[in-house]
């Protein structure tokens, strides 16, 4: 249905928000048609980092503000809240509006040219009708979108519309908007007219929020602070698979953590068990700035990632900074990995769809403060298992995309292993032989039905420093007798320990007769219990008609 009164009056509600005598903007008047169409594509970081697109329409620019931006794969469809009409000299505007006014943050044209319908003569009319194809000519973008108007969810209010990618030549799966930063027409990008202090700047008379990076939200009925909270946790399946109801998400290989930010920015990263995580990482202690609004609760694992953004267990095993110093004298830093919101703008967002929580997740991180979101793919889990496999990813975790946040294990939440590693209990240790100190081996095991099963023994994986430190905690819980509920004759005969401590092992396969294959010790967990410590046996995945 068209909006009259907008076609009536187009700049009426752009009028409506700003006295012209106190602010350079452009005032509210239309200009005639153009022989070219033109459009605009301004990245704007006010309250919240988003894209203002806009088409030239009825002497006016139609705008729509697009969270996270176009995209030129087909399958990424972007939610477009359709805002007030601009004015058409509103397109070149590149600057600051300062705080205390509306729209307040910094502002680039990220993208500008021209464009053209691809059904219908009018863009007035076709967006009157609630849809508007056409076909872009810029710098940055091209080939044929299409904007449709959708229904809004209860109790939500806007205009809700989605931006499409159309298929043809200029398709690209792996298009990320966040590869291309700079402004289409100076070359700058936010952070660069943030520190400007020649950047021009523009005023209007409504209050906004302050133009900072990050607010502290205060609601008149906030949601209270959910407290205790314990990490969602995935049921390991046979084998991937390929649905659109679902999302696909890289394994990370670390230490799962719930960080809770305050309103001041302080810091707790609390493990599954709930240890302080602070402690040992307290690099990470300042991560609340890379958050754009405060008090959060976010969840993610905190992990060592390579060059190539691969995450290592074993690089978290050196637990101060200086340990992780590389030969080249390089470190190698923490990152929080966030995939999960639970709590956001004084709300509990735990009931709200996963692709929901995720969407608000990324708009809240500013990048490079050791935050980094881990984005997914929809729908084709076979292809992403084998991408992660040649990769040497740990595996991948599939989520379905309506699921809420449920404090326990659940098969909303799949994780398929590329390669083999899982927890187990130490038990005892072999003596060492040669020039070897400390221990030869370390014995391992797991629980069933409450007793300690023997699952082999793993002797690699150990550098002298990881001889010495974890012998001295083998000799402070040794004890004469066996924990494991039956345990193979061993010459000379092994030490054994209270079953306190918890080894990653990494390993080819499982045996026949229940022992490890090949198995390489990666490091001690401080953030699970041995008595919680099982067998992991993958469960039938989803079942197909």
């Amino acid at each position: 249905m068209a909006r009259k009164a907008k076609a009536a009056e187009p700049l009426a509600e752009y009028v409506r928000k700003r006295d012209f005598t106190a602010t350079p903007e452009p005032k509210g008047t239309k200009r005639s048609a153009s022989t070219a169409l033109r459009f605009v594509v301004q990245k704007h970081h006010a309250s919240r980092l988003h894209y203002d697109f806009r088409l030239e329409a009825g002497g006016v620019l139609a705008s729509w503000a697009i969270p996270k931006g176009p995209s030129l794969d087909t399958r990424e469809r972007r939610l477009a809240m359709h805002v007030e009409d601009h004015p058409y000299d509103y397109r070149t505007f590149e600057g600051i509006i300062p705080a205390g006014n509306y729209g307040a943050g910094e502002v680039i044209v990220w993208d500008e040219g021209t464009y053209r319908l691809a059904e219908g003569t009018d863009p007035v009319a076709e967006i009157g009708k609630g849809k508007i194809k056409f076909i872009l000519r810029g710098k940055k973008l091209h080939g044929m979108f299409t904007l449709v108007k959708i229904k809004g969810r209860g109790g939500e209010g806007g205009d809700p519309w989605l931006l499409i990618k159309d298929k043809d030549e200029f398709v690209d799966p792996n298009y990320d908007v966040n590869d291309h930063p700079e402004s289409a027409k100076t070359g700058k990008t936010l952070d660069d007219i943030a520190g400007s202090k020649t950047a021009k700047q523009w005023k209007s008379n409504r209050a906004a929020a302050p133009a900072k990076k990050r607010a502290v939200v205060k609601r008149a009925k906030a949601d209270p602070l959910p407290h205790n909270l314990t990490p969602m946790l995935a049921t390991l399946v046979e084998a991937p698979f390929d649905d659109p109801a679902w999302l696909f998400e890289v394994k990370w290989d670390g230490y799962r953590a719930i960080a809770s930010i305050d309103a001041e920015g302080k810091v707790a990263l609390t493990s599954r068990n709930g240890l302080d995580l602070l402690k040992r990482f307290h690099e990470l202690s300042s991560i609340g700035a890379a958050f754009r609004s405060l008090p959060v609760i976010v969840d993610g694992e905190i992990c060592a990632l390579d060059a190539a953004g691969r995450s290592s267990f074993q690089a978290l095993q050196q637990v101060d900074v200086a340990a992780r110093v590389t030969k080249n004298g390089s470190r190698t830093p923490l990152t929080f990995v966030a995939f999960d919101l639970l709590y956001a703008d004084g709300r509990d967002l735990r009931a709200l769809p996963l692709e929901e929580r995720k969407a608000r997740l990324e708009e809240l991180i500013v990048p490079g403060h050791a935050v980094l979101y881990s984005k997914h793919i929809i729908g084709e889990g076979k292809a992403f298992f084998t991408l992660a496999q040649r990769e040497g990813l740990e595996g991948i975790i599939g989520k379905r995309r309506d699921s809420p946040y449920r404090m326990a294990r659940s098969r909303d939440w799949f994780k398929m292993k590329a390669k083999h590693e899982e927890e187990f209990v130490i038990g005892g240790w072999t003596d060492p032989k040669g020039s070897r100190s400390d221990f030869g081996a370390l014995l391992l095991g797991y629980y069933e039905k409450g007793k300690l099963v023997f699952s082999g023994q793993v002797g690699t994986g150990f550098n002298a420093k990881l001889l010495r430190t974890i012998g001295a905690e083998l000799r402070k819980r040794e004890r004469k007798t066996s924990p494991f509920v039956e345990v193979p004759r061993m010459k000379p005969e092994p030490h054994f320990v209270k079953p306190e401590l918890v080894a990653q092992i990494a390993f080819a396969e499982w045996t026949n007769d229940g022992l490890l294959r090949q198995p390489v010790f990666l490091g001690l967990r401080t953030d699970k219990a041995a008595s919680e410590v099982t067998r992991e046996r993958a469960q039938p995945g989803l079942r197909r008609a």
